[in-house]
């Protein structure tokens, strides 16, 4: 069931409720204010029959010669006439006999007379035949015996009242009813159509549409719901976005590792398998195992690069003080050789600092990219590795001045595999696994790195430490 339609039924139970309620206790208070005025106005009409008949009795009883019981039936009839409405009937009873009747067959209750006592009225209120009527009972004392002066007073026109008001409250009721239905409808329409909106943008996000967001607006908290669910579906898009990234990095380096692995095992294998089938001399002999083992230490170099991935990604780092004018001297000893080999010049200098790591894994971090340097440049160039602080800050800078980087390769240098020049890369021992590596490590350490390159002039890396205590 619809929201809208359970605040429609609620709100019309509560009301439906609050008017019976309230009808009820109005129709009650009506019908009983109606009541005690035709009881005034019985008593009354009692009161002034009985002042009349008392008045004119008492002119005839000095008198010596007269019949009380003609007297009372003359002047009750007198009274009657005179003073009665229409709607009611005057008894007298004198000393339990009926005397005057306006009406025949008109039956006294008993309990009536039975509870008159002296200066004290009683009324009963009975149905006869579908009418209702109210008697009035009066008591006196007249030559010795008891005067009973009874008056009947027809209020059906109460019970036709008290219907009509019934019928009228009903009918006032149902249009009311009607009315309140068709505007809580319209209003919880409006209430509710937001929601509405908002749960047909949460159908359409739940199927897939990480695109769709609310456009409510408002200060109410269905708005405050809607903005709440457009910052939940921007971060939920976004964590998507970089799920979906993650498995076509994922799906590109299985295919990248699958692709470089290949290339030296088919390497390995070709020439292992001319050596088992076909008699070389020592020359072509030496060529193929020399073939093998620059091939085969590429994929010890690969598996250990991989695996050092894989252990700093799910392993914390111990990190410790380092000097480094000392660590990068001892950088320039491991990398001289290399470079010597290829006819290329390091220069190096660097300042007084101390930064916090871990040695042997930024040692890596440098090597990588002083080697990376060596492959970019040509026989009889040179390479510049220098340290120096930059205010709160310690830099390292690896500078080259080979074939540059591609503007369009810049963002893509650090993930696994990607290697820019992949036959110059390969034809030089690479596989596209050594920066990655190294801005894992620099992340873990929450240094920054920065590249410069231009096409054919050169490329240059400033790794920026947070300075410790100066030596």
């Amino acid at each position: 069931m619809k929201f809208r339609y359970k605040v429609l039924i609620i709100n019309m139970l509560l009301l439906s409720a609050v008017l019976l309620a309230v009808g009820y206790v109005i129709l009650k208070r009506s019908y009983e204010l109606a009541l005690d005025t035709q009881i005034e106005n019985a008593v009354l009409e009692n009161n002034l029959a009985e002042a009349s008949i008392e008045y004119s009795l008492l002119s005839v009883i000095n008198s010596p010669r007269y019949n009380l019981d003609r007297e009372l039936d003359s002047i009750s009839g007198q009274v009657y006439a005179g003073m009665m409405s229409d709607t009611s009937d005057l008894i007298i009873l004198y000393s339990g006999n009926q005397v005057f009747s306006s009406e025949e067959n008109i039956i006294i209750p008993d309990d009536l007379i039975l509870q008159v006592d002296n200066n004290i009225k009683n009324y009963i209120i009975t149905e006869e035949d579908g009418k209702l009527f109210i008697y009035i009972a009066s008591f006196c004392k007249i030559d010795k015996g008891i005067l009973n002066i009874i008056t009947r007073r027809d209020i059906t026109g109460l019970k036709r009242f008290v219907k009509k008001s019934i019928n009228d409250y009903r009918s006032l009721s149902l249009i009311i009813l009607t009315s309140a239905t068709l505007i809580i409808y319209i209003i919880s329409y409006f209430l509710t159509r937001p929601l509405e909106k908002l749960n047909d943008v949460t159908d359409a996000f739940a199927h897939g549409s990480y695109s769709e967001r609310s456009s409510i607006k408002g200060h109410d908290e269905v708005a405050l719901l809607s903005d709440k669910f457009n910052q939940m579906a921007d971060s939920v898009e976004t964590h998507i976005d970089e799920l979906n990234d993650m498995i076509k990095r994922r799906d590109q380096f299985v295919a990248d590792f699958t692709h470089e692995i290949k290339t030296p095992m088919t390497a390995i294998i070709g020439y292992a398998d001319t050596m088992r089938s076909t008699d070389l001399d020592e020359d072509q002999q030496l060529m193929a195992l020399n073939y093998i083992f620059s091939e085969g230490k590429r994929l010890e170099d690969m598996s250990m690069k991989l695996f050092d991935l894989i252990y700093l990604k799910s392993n914390t780092i111990d990190k410790k003080p380092i000097s480094a004018v000392s660590f990068g001297n001892d950088i320039v000893n491991s990398v001289k050789p290399i470079l010597s080999a290829d006819d290329i010049s390091l220069k190096y200098e660097f300042e007084q600092g101390i930064i916090t790591g871990d040695r042997e894994l930024l040692k890596t971090v440098f090597i990588n990219l002083i080697d990376n340097a060596r492959k970019a440049s040509s026989k009889g160039s040179k390479v510049i590795f220098k340290g120096d602080k930059k205010g709160e800050f310690y830099c390292f800078t690896v500078q080259d001045f080979g074939v540059g980087i591609e503007e369009k390769d810049l963002s893509r240098i650090c993930d696994e595999f990607y290697m820019v020049d992949k036959s110059r890369s390969r034809k030089k021992g690479g596989a596209g696994l050594g920066l990655s590596l190294a801005s894992l490590i620099l992340n873990r350490h929450d240094a920054d790195m920065k590249i410069e390159s231009t096409p054919n002039v050169g490329t240059t890396f400033k790794i920026y430490f947070k300075i410790g205590d100066i030596e």
